[in-house]
């Protein structure tokens, strides 16, 4: 199984465009620290990017791509003594629309978030850096990058009907794109999730987990699987993932099940599908890992 996939496609992600803005030389803005993933496509002929607790600004150039995983507060200017234009708070938002100005400037600068309701329950994205800037140069060597990146573009530009919804969709796809750059750039010698993505025996063990969530495994028998021995497993799969085989299996289980809850998939057909061998015992993981009953949560969802 192609565990990045997997765990892209569990994220339910949300994508979001919010404005569309005009730059005028000189020109600063500030972004305070956002809750979501914020994200940014530059048109301009270059300027300065820092973000809040790096003293060394970042040079970025036309048609760079710049994503903030944990929303951290940041500065985007043309220059760095340029005085302050505007204070801006980005967070997703499913009721208000994208906002442009009229034309198609020469400089601007799209901005939007990403939004993950459960963020905590994926190791892919603790892994991720305070940001992530992908130049034009190296977007235009991927496949497919530099065409959604023009999309986005072009539907913020020039809006047509069902641009609300094509933005969405467009962004959604930015985001797996950016992923897959970041992902593929880092070095073997990463530690964390990504490395274990590298490493063959860890790798399938995880696609193992991913695949049969609902199989009782044991630490000997993914070890047996993947041609290790138990200790040998054990301590290759905690230092790169982050916790051990089973911690991992228990926490994708309760987020498997936190989907199955608001799908209003029944209690036992719950059980059931993740390897629990009652409803009590179902219920008493469920509480012990997520702080509150099942039938709780199914009521906040």
């Amino acid at each position: 199984m192609d565990v990045l996939t997997d765990v892209l496609d569990a994220l339910e992600l949300k994508g979001w465009v919010a404005s569309r803005r005009e730059l005028v030389p000189p020109w600063r803005y500030n972004f305070v620290a956002s809750q979501d993933m914020i994200f940014h496509l530059l048109n301009f002929g270059g300027g300065y990017f820092s973000v809040e607790g790096d003293p060394m600004p970042l040079r970025i150039e036309d048609g760079a791509v710049l994503l903030l995983p944990f929303g951290h507060a940041h500065a985007i200017c043309d220059e760095l003594a340029s005085p302050l234009t505007q204070v801006l708070h980005i967070d997703y938002s499913a009721q208000r629309e994208y906002q442009g100005f009229a034309g198609a400037s020469e400089a601007s600068n799209l901005c939007g978030a990403f939004h993950v309701e459960y963020p905590g329950a994926f190791p892919l994205l603790h892994s991720l850096p305070h940001v992530i800037h992908i130049p034009a140069e190296q977007g235009r060597t991927v496949p497919g990058f530099a065409e959604i990146v023009q999309l986005i573009a072009q539907e913020a530009t020039m809006p047509r009907l069902g641009t609300q919804v094509m933005l969405r969709r467009l962004t959604e796809l930015l985001f797996i794109h950016v992923i897959r750059v970041w992902v593929e750039q880092q070095a073997a010698s990463t530690l964390g999730w990504v490395a274990a993505l590298r490493d063959q025996p860890i790798s399938t063990a995880l696609g193992l987990i991913h695949q049969s969530p609902e199989r009782g495994w044991k630490v000997e028998e993914l070890a047996k699987a993947v041609a290790l021995s138990r200790a040998v497993f054990s301590a290759r799969f905690t230092r790169l993932v982050g916790e051990p085989p089973i911690k991992y299996l228990t926490r994708w289980r309760m987020y498997r099940a936190t989907r199955l809850l608001k799908d209003n998939v029944e209690m036992e057909k719950i059980a059931e599908l993740l390897g629990y061998e009652s409803t009590v015992a179902f219920h008493k993981a469920f509480k012990r890992e997520i702080g509150m009953p099942p039938a709780r949560y199914r009521k906040l969802g």
